[in-house]
């Protein structure tokens, strides 16, 4: 599938288009179903105005490899409009949007301009953006990357150009969120939203990305990926926003709701777990706070994110008077129940120390497309057991 200008896309250095295909030549031959199921989503994106729920349906059982990710996402979070005769002015108009706020906020911020000169100074009492600009370069480094992630993504992730660009983003939605304020972990959850970016602007595949791409991306380019990241991470942080407030409130409710579909579904591993004086939260907190970014190869993340995104796509119709983010609250502390109790006859031999070390590095470097599909599955039945009948979890 091809997209053109017209659907509000630019040039990539390869000639491709940004919503073109991603090169399928280093892909292994698709079965029958995989090309029914990418012509299906040709079908859908090809329309000039997009059925979004048909998209998230679509969208929920993975994107194809060859189809563009980014886009699809994009659509789902609707910061690309759906109907294609609004798309290239509203892509515009949120672009510079974002390169306005990034003027008022971090250039001209004095924290900004003094650090940026090399003047080295501790922050003084008060001054926020000074402390801000501190911890974000301090975190950035620290990005946390699977070993079993792609293989050259830590060294595309360090280049200058993209510390540069992660640091921007994180500092513009700090300011602008006081209640929140950056946390640690924020430049996890904005990680996967720079690579999808990357694979559509350059029209390489994730595993062909690499830190010569960035010598043939020009500044308008890295502007446009910088924006649409920041737009996108806004769109996600703000359906969980109170878990990052004072106390924690949102993954504090997502801890008790994993802990107690945990103790209907595998009650062996919780009696083992609690024997051993583990509390659940010291499992998930991390989980939680970084979307599962740091728990898992960065291609497996990508296809948990396809359905999570899908799921908080159609829930405008189905929330009511619930506020919570249907993927990325909801579906996800089923995705971690099941996640937990896929380790269920490893932890039950552990005591408490194992159990903290087997935590700190968890057999995940050889975890596939399909091992995540089978937990989605997993967590799918349990949404549909619990969801609707949440006093099931008592009895």
């Amino acid at each position: 599938m091809v997209h053109s200008e017209e659907n509000g896309t630019t040039s990539a250095p390869n000639g491709n288009q940004n919503g073109s295909n991603i090169s399928c030549a280093s892909q292994p031959p698709q079965t029958s179903s995989a090309l029914r199921k990418q012509q299906r989503f040709a079908n859908c994106l090809s329309a000039t105005s997009i059925d979004k729920n048909a998209l998230a349906e679509l969208t929920w059982s993975g994107i194809p490899r060859c189809l563009n990710r980014c886009e699809v996402w994009q659509l789902l979070l609707g910061y690309r409009p759906l109907s294609v005769d609004r798309r290239v002015e509203a892509v515009q108009r949120k672009r510079q949007e974002y390169r306005e706020l990034r003027s008022s906020l971090y250039e001209a911020s004095p924290a900004v301009v003094r650090a940026n000169s090399g003047t080295v100074e501790k922050p003084g009492k008060g001054d926020a953006d000074g402390a801000l600009l501190v911890q974000i370069r301090k975190d950035l480094p620290r990005t946390q990357l699977r070993k079993g992630g792609l293989k050259h993504t830590k060294s595309l992730v360090e280049h200058p150009r993209i510390q540069t660009l992660m640091e921007r983003v994180l500092f513009v939605w700090a300011v602008r969120q006081p209640a929140s304020g950056y946390v640690q972990g924020f430049n996890d959850v904005l990680l996967p939203f720079l690579l999808v970016s990357l694979e559509s602007q350059t029209g390489k595949s994730l595993e062909d990305l690499d830190v010569d791409i960035m010598s043939q991306l020009g500044e308008d380019q890295v502007s446009d990926i910088e924006a649409d990241c920041y737009w996108c991470v806004t769109k996600v942080l703000s359906e969980i926003f109170d878990h990052y407030t004072h106390g924690w409130p949102g993954i504090e409710r997502m801890i008790k709701s994993v802990e107690d579909v945990l103790r209907r579904v595998d009650a062996a591993l919780m009696s083992h777990l609690e024997s051993q004086a583990m509390d659940i939260r010291q499992m998930t907190f991390q989980w939680i706070a970084c979307l599962m970014v740091r728990e898992m190869p960065i291609l497996c993340c990508l296809r948990l994110w396809d359905t999570l995104i899908a799921e908080s796509a159609t829930a405008g119709s189905q929330r009511g008077g619930d506020n919570r983010s249907p993927g990325f609250e909801i579906f996800l502390v089923y995705f971690c129940a099941c996640f937990i109790s896929h380790f269920n006859t490893q932890l039950q031999a552990m005591d408490f120390e194992a159990i903290m070390l087997f935590l700190q590095d968890l057999p995940t470097d050889t975890f596939s497309e399909s091992d995540i599909e089978l937990l989605l599955s997993e967590a799918f039945v349990l949404k549909s057991l619990f969801q609707q009948a949440p006093r099931h979890l008592g009895s």
